[in-house]
């Protein structure tokens, strides 16, 4: 599973800006106390599957699958409860319980691509540990169990699992980098599917530049860009022929390729992208 990012590293922070949330990303390290918490994964039942949404400053928002995080935003080394679980009132069945697992080990952001922990494998790497009370789970060299919690009395479930990086055996402590972690949520109810897989992009000491790459690369692997949707209307069309017409010769968004400036290369993959994205 090599992720290879598609946006420069001139441009990834604001490139980052634009495709998630404002408000998500102030709740990136603070996870803002309110009913429901900006950054947090907003959960809810869709076509009978449990479904991951932004939270935002006007509440529940789209469908998205990678959420940004930061270790030590609570003051404690290596450690982080957000972001947080919030489904609202009436959205699960009572008597019921919500779960999360890990879909794979996790992998670290070597400034070009995620990989293992460790060239011999995540078991002799870095580990997510998971935990709340006495329930705990840690990440392996693959899929592996996690736990589940009881769905409160209204039917909501707002929870903060606490996160702990554990370092490899034999190192005092993890190494600096952005950790991505593959989750998956599942209800003990037979009638309610597990949620797709989805990612929490942690901080975990890297500078500013290198974390938004990270987040943009998760973000392309679980939403591809449309390419050729320069200006994001959602379809490849006359508008964005006309911005990379107005952009011959220079660099900037119309250079698909990123070959550093707008040619005919560029032009030949917005015309085979032509139409409605995808």
């Amino acid at each position: 599973m090599t992720i290879r990012a598609t946006i420069q590293s001139s441009t990834t922070i604001s490139a980052v800006r634009m495709r998630l949330p404002a408000a998500l990303l102030v709740g990136v390290s603070t996870g803002s106390a309110a009913a429901q918490h900006v950054g947090d994964v907003g959960l809810t039942i869709d076509a009978g599957r449990i479904t991951t949404r932004a939270i935002t400053t006007s509440g529940l928002g789209d469908q998205v699958r990678v959420f940004p995080g930061a270790f030590a935003d609570t003051g404690v080394p290596w450690f982080t409860a957000n972001p947080g679980y919030d489904a609202p009132s009436g959205e699960f069945p009572l008597n019921t319980r919500l779960g999360v697992r890990f879909m794979g080990p996790i992998r670290v952001w070597d400034g070009d691509s995620f990989e293992l922990t460790s060239p011999s494998g995540a078991l002799a790497g870095e580990r997510l540990r998971l935990s709340f009370l006495t329930a705990n789970a840690t990440s392996g060299a693959g899929p592996s169990p996690g736990f589940d919690l009881a769905v409160q009395s209204d039917g909501g479930w707002h929870r903060h699992l606490n996160m702990t990086l554990l370092a490899a055996p034999g190192s005092a402590t993890p190494e600096a980098g952005t950790y991505v972690v593959p989750l998956q949520l599942y209800s003990t109810s037979l009638l309610i599917e597990a949620s797709e897989e989805f990612w929490l992009v942690l901080n975990g000491g890297s500078d500013a530049a290198s974390f938004a790459a990270a987040l943009s690369a998760a973000m392309d692997a679980m939403d591809p860009p449309c390419i050729g949707d320069i200006d994001a209307s959602g379809a490849v069309d006359g508008a964005d022929l006309g911005a990379l017409l107005s952009s011959w010769g220079s660099s900037g968004p119309a250079d698909l390729d990123l070959s550093g400036i707008v040619d005919g290369a560029d032009l030949g993959t917005l015309l085979s992208a032509w139409g409605v994205c995808p």
